[in-house]
């Protein structure tokens, strides 16, 4: 991952690259990020963090809105939503992710960051935002492996 602020402003980012058959861990934050995909498929699952980090578990999976995409789509959580994205792809996927709220005009993440509660790197456990993989309900790793199994790519997550 890359990440990057333009100079002088409030316009923050990051590139970022994984290979297929991996996902990233569920997090929420603030509304407002912009996703564009710049190469590969697969889906991102987004839930309203009031469903909780194991929603199929604990019989709220209706919550769970999955959004398939490929290259050239663009997507933006809801403001307090768990989302997490998926490549399903037999190739790397990237990402380009635009938000307000640089070091220099803090707003939204980097507010939170000063209360040092930047919660997309803290696990909810530990009073952040980001659900630690062996934390995560089983079935998105059941659900995910199935997506792959369709298309002939070996998951690869440990």
């Amino acid at each position: 991952m890359v990440q990057f602020e333009s100079s002088q402003n409030a316009l923050i980012g990051h590139v970022a690259d994984w290979p297929t058959g991996r996902y990233h861990k569920a997090h929420y934050h603030g509304a407002g990020a912009v996703i564009v995909i710049l190469k590969s498929e697969g889906y991102t699952l987004l839930w309203p963090k009031e469903t909780g980090t194991q929603p199929y578990a604990t019989g709220r999976g209706d919550a769970v809105v999955e959004l398939r995409w490929r290259e050239g789509s663009v997507l933006s959580p809801p403001s307090g939503w768990f989302h997490q994205h998926f490549n399903t792809s037999k190739e790397a996927a990237r990402q380009l992710a635009l938000r307000f709220g640089s070091r220099l005009h803090p707003i939204g993440l980097h507010q939170a960051a000063k209360k040092k509660t930047d919660g997309v790197y803290i696990s909810v456990k530990n009073g952040g935002t980001m659900i630690e993989y062996e934390e995560e309900d089983p079935e998105i790793r059941r659900r995910f492996a199935e997506n792959l199994r369709r298309v002939g790519t070996e998951l690869r997550m440990t």
